[in-house]
């Protein structure tokens, strides 16, 4: 854990964090969620979101991970790549934020709030698609499902 945790630490050092990060720190501070946790929450969804503006990459990802093969195209290999982090979520038992106990009426009251303190972050301009504060939400939003 500790290696894993040293090289996650130059990763981003070196690169930095995006949009996963920057709507996590929000849930965290208002829902108590954990931060690995609500990164969880929203890996599969921003991927997808994200995935138009980067497909080689997130391809490449998903071939690193030995979800897709060398010859699928790269549509095929991203629509792989959100399938196996939906299920990896799913296997690992990852609540949804009603299911971690956020009340929807909690979660509407500051919804706002939380998209102004994402974007202040700075790290959704890391992202390769920039979501504008309509698409934050509607992300935010998936993660009742």
């Amino acid at each position: 854990m500790m290696q894993g945790a040293t090289l996650a630490g130059l990763a981003f050092s070196n690169a930095s964090v995006a949009l996963v990060h920057g709507m996590s720190r929000p849930i965290g501070a208002f829902f108590h969620v954990p931060h690995g946790l609500s990164n969880a929450m929203l890996l599969p969804s921003v991927t997808a979101f994200s995935i138009e503006a980067a497909e080689g990459r997130y391809a490449e990802c998903a071939r690193a991970m030995g979800v897709a093969g060398r010859n699928d195209p790269d549509s095929l290999a991203c629509q792989k790549l959100v399938d196996e982090l939906t299920n990896i979520n799913q296997e690992l038992k990852v609540p949804s934020l009603a299911e971690f106990g956020v009340s929807a009426d909690q979660f509407d009251e500051v919804l706002n709030t939380m998209i102004e303190q994402a974007i202040a972050s700075g790290s959704p301009a890391n992202n390769p698609k920039v979501p504008s504060p309509d698409e934050m939400a509607a992300l935010y939003q998936q993660l009742w499902t």
